[in-house]
């Protein structure tokens, strides 16, 4: 292990270790920050006092965020994937990212910290080679890292666990080329816990995915395991996502949902992932088919998009900013999962998006930027101190599917 260090900077690093300085919403607020399984970051604030570790979790979702941000800037609109990826923490990338950055002090922006490797790691990446190695053998351990799973097309029956009969998946028939052919199920029965039945909706409500052609659609890379969510840990780990958005929908006999946008018909399914598309929650009702919720005490509605529109398929898909004409992108979006924030208000483009909604006036200088998550809060405004959910506003004020038109309404 990595010698600690001494003094004021050492007895720092010590607090710094026990609690997550993951700007917004902390995926397990409850737990310490376990510096083996911690990513570190520094914040360019000398006085900061925030913290300096993540959970590994928190800091995979925010980084997210941060890459989408970087698909809409300058020269990194032109990269793939996988250069966004490689270039982000690099001066090439951060340069133009750092502003999505920013870090909870207020003061200064965070980045990841290259140099730095988590105490017992090469013990770690020791075991994964064996376990690695145990599998080409066949001698698979049971439970397999979600992230070391490849996607498979044509892995249909590893996503449906056993239960009641239930209607059959009626995906939009996309076809799926030779290649892609669906194997066959695997006849050993698939053990799933009684909570987990329970959440899924035993009553067999929700649609059993039979194939991933729906996804076809997709650019070939981003048919993958971090584009759509296909892991469920229910059986080791947290699956509170999942449980969450099917036992809404059950309690509202609800086994089909609507887009937000486009008004298509989607189906829900029992297993990540779970809808072609993906939902998220919002303090606005932004349409009738979204689902009323309480979440930590707060009114949130469950919402959904498809992934057309995500994906902006086609020009009819494709809405702009009423007031600048940016087009909105939601094609970095993970598939078949949950934001627990308005994912359209979320990377305001313009000063207008920025206003208050009791008198107008701007609530941010043009240049201050927050968090993805921190736009769906509750915000005083320093005019005329109103509290509300300011930034968040219906879709019809901030997006038509037109170019400047005066006013245009959702069909």
């Amino acid at each position: 292990m990595a010698p600690r260090r001494q003094g004021a900077t050492g007895e720092r690093e010590a607090e710094d270790i026990h609690g997550c300085c993951v700007p917004g919403e902390c995926l397990r607020p409850r737990e310490p920050v376990r510096i083996e399984d911690a990513i570190r970051v520094l914040c360019n604030n000398d006085t900061c006092a925030v913290g300096r570790y993540m959970h590994r979790e928190c800091f995979e979702q925010w980084e997210g965020g941060v890459l989408a941000y970087l698909k809409s800037c300058g020269r990194a609109r032109s990269w793939s994937e996988r250069q966004r990826h490689q270039n982000l923490w690099t001066k090439k990338g951060y340069d133009l990212a750092f502003k999505a950055c920013g870090c909870r002090c207020g003061r200064g922006h965070l980045k990841k910290d290259l140099d730095w490797t988590p105490p017992g790691a090469a013990v770690r990446a020791d075991d994964e080679k064996k376990k690695r190695r145990r599998a080409r053998s066949g001698r698979t351990p049971a439970a397999v890292d979600a992230r070391s799973r490849a996607f498979s097309l044509s892995s249909s029956g590893s996503c449906s666990p056993p239960s009641a009969p239930s209607e059959p998946s009626a995906s939009p028939t996309h076809a799926a080329p030779h290649s892609m052919t669906p194997a066959k199920r695997n006849s050993k029965p698939e053990i799933v816990s009684d909570r987990i039945r329970a959440g899924a909706g035993a009553n067999g409500i929700f649609s059993r995915r039979l194939d991933f052609s729906t996804f076809n659609l997709l650019p070939k890379h981003k048919v993958n395991s971090y584009q759509i969510k296909i892991e469920d840990e229910g059986n080791h780990g947290n699956d509170d996502t999942r449980l969450f958005i099917l036992s809404t929908l059950a309690g509202q006999h609800k086994p089909r949902v609507s887009c937000a946008l486009c008004k298509e018909t989607l189906h829900v399914f029992d297993r990540y992932p779970l809808v072609d598309g993906t939902f998220f929650l919002s303090p606005r009702q932004h349409t009738s088919s979204a689902v009323e919720v309480k979440v930590e005490g707060r009114t949130q509605y469950l919402t959904c998009v498809c992934m057309g529109c995500l994906e902006r398929c086609d020009p009819d898909r494709t809405i702009r900013c009423r007031f600048c004409g940016q087009k909105w992108d939601g094609s970095s979006l993970v598939l078949g999962t949950m934001y627990s924030y308005d994912i359209f208000m979320a990377t305001p483009c313009c000063a207008e998006r920025l206003k208050c909604n009791n008198c107008y006036k701007p609530l941010l200088h043009p240049h201050q930027r927050l968090n993805y998550s921190d736009y769906s809060h509750p915000v005083t405004c320093p005019h005329c101190r109103v509290v509300d959910t300011h930034f968040v506003k219906p879709l019809s004020y901030c997006f038509t599917k037109r170019v400047f038109p005066l006013f245009q309404q959702w069909p």
